[in-house]
């Protein structure tokens, strides 16, 4: 009985063993493809998000200020609002992390407010964004949709030589080049804007400078923004992001009164306030995050070919939404501001 069963059980683990080797690869390979074709799946719908999302931005802000309505919205209330809707998104995703409110809470309270001196290190960037933020809305409110777009990539340049006076980061020859090939397609741009006529409600110039501005202060708040990061690797974005509220949300209620105090007593914050307008300060707020969402997903190769992108159907639906007729000139700049785009990051 022993010799026959010990026949049975080599019978059964060789049998074991064959089925194991005829039919544990295929399921390994099965695994691994499906896993490939899920992370292009994934890789594929943040950088088409991405996309939709910086030239529906551009274009949704860019109509919000232009419409004619009978009441036209204040944006040193839509930042306050943006910034307010930032707070709320960055708890959620803390909820989500720490698996309950209890512990969000806990969180927030050890490394926020139980820790200040750490806090306040972002007081700084801070009040730069809601500075930047404002100046973006008056830009929109006097440039052409994609002419905006355009001159925002101003934005790379800056913040390439923030990097290399604040973080002493190297920029390569090849790196140099794209900004000034970056630099030289913006100014194109603004030639071509020379023919546009100033007018009551439109000021190319002064969107130019608003946005000139806006790219300066949003290069050095990045930069001084990734130093903390960098010098507090232990605190999560989320919770950076946090903090930037506490004191992005003041200053801009403070700075909405000083700008607007008159319109606001007699006619309310949400004066001007419709459903498009909760969409663009949706719109504006979820910006930073698709990025985010985007570099982690599809590298920062996919997210310069998303800005690229966008650039491009921001121009198109600009001719069909707003009347804009590129001519060549433009169509050179725009060309070499998507050319040095690629070039910096390759």
């Amino acid at each position: 009985m022993t010799g026959k069963g010990n026949e049975v059980l080599a019978d059964y683990n060789q049998h074991s063993v064959s089925v194991r080797k005829k039919f544990y690869p295929m399921n390994i390979s099965v695994v691994r493809k499906r896993m490939e074709s899920q992370g292009i799946i994934l890789q594929l719908s943040a950088l088409i998000w991405l996309t939709l999302q910086n030239s529906t931005h551009t274009l949704l802000l860019r109509y919000s200020r232009v419409r004619v309505v009978e009441k036209v919205f204040l944006p040193s209330v839509a930042v306050f609002y943006t910034e307010l809707l930032k707070l709320i998104t960055c708890l959620l995703f803390i909820i989500y992390e720490e698996k309950s409110v209890c512990s969000m809470l806990n969180l927030v309270k050890r490394q926020v407010f139980y820790n200040l001196k750490d806090t306040s290190k972002v007081c700084i960037p801070a009040m730069i964004y809601i500075i930047q933020n404002n100046l973006f809305y008056l830009a929109a409110s006097h440039l052409e949709a994609v002419t905006y777009m355009v001159t925002a990539q101003l934005k790379i340049f800056t913040t390439a030589i923030f990097a290399v006076i604040m973080l002493k980061r190297t920029i390569t020859r090849k790196q140099w080049l794209s900004l000034g090939v970056l630099f030289v397609g913006i100014c194109l741009v603004q030639l071509d804007q020379q023919g546009t006529k100033k007018t009551f409600f439109s000021d190319p110039y002064l969107g130019l400078s608003a946005s000139v501005f806006a790219c300066v202060l949003s290069g050095f708040a990045g930069i001084y923004f990734e130093k903390i990061l960098n010098t507090s690797p232990s605190v999560s974005v989320w919770i950076r992001n946090v903090q930037l509220a506490l004191f992005g949300i003041p200053s801009s209620f403070t700075a909405s009164f000083m700008k607007d105090h008159e319109t606001i007593f007699n006619e309310g914050m949400l004066y001007g306030f419709d459903m498009l307008v909760w969409i663009v300060v949706f719109w504006y707020c979820i910006g930073g995050l698709s990025v985010a969402v985007c570099i982690k997903y599809s590298g920062n190769i996919a997210k310069n070919f998303a800005t690229s992108a966008a650039i491009i159907i921001s121009m198109v639906a600009s001719i069909y939404l707003f009347g804009f007729i590129p001519n060549p000139l433009f169509l050179l700049g725009t060309g070499l501001v998507i050319t040095s785009i690629f070039l910096y990051s390759s």
